[in-house]
């Protein structure tokens, strides 16, 4: 599905193309049980189901529904924008620990690519 959409996004937004930096990004939906990796180069987009294939940049930990929250909050410097109320709440469940993002502060630049390779905005 993420591939999906990440393809079709490309599609329709060719110069996201230069969003395709190499990296590494796992996901993780606990209540779902479902976890992919994505990988990152210049030209191809790899998705694989569960954690696979060595050292990731990236590993985001939450719920479905946070997941979802998250590829569609607006994001300020790689973080979620405290300005917007979605941002506010981002925040939030980051500060509580709903939501996990282990290597954040040294990635944000990826998270902010990869939520723009996910938006369909």
């Amino acid at each position: 599905m993420l591939g999906g959409l990440i393809e079709g996004n490309l599609a329709a937004h060719p110069e996201r193309e230069a969003l395709l930096k190499p990296a590494a990004v796992g996901i993780i939906a606990d209540d779902a049980g479902v976890a992919v990796t994505l990988r990152f180069t210049p030209s191809v987009v790899t998705v694989a189901n569960g954690l696979t294939g060595g050292k990731l940049d990236l590993v985001i930990r939450t719920t479905a529904d946070d997941l979802i929250g998250l590829s569609s909050v607006p994001l300020r410097f790689g973080l979620p924008d405290v300005l917007t109320a979605d941002g506010r709440a981002v925040t939030r469940k980051l500060l509580s620990g709903k939501l996990k993002v282990r290597g954040l502060f040294r990635h944000l630049l990826t998270l902010t690519r990869l939520q723009r390779l996910l938006s369909v905005v």
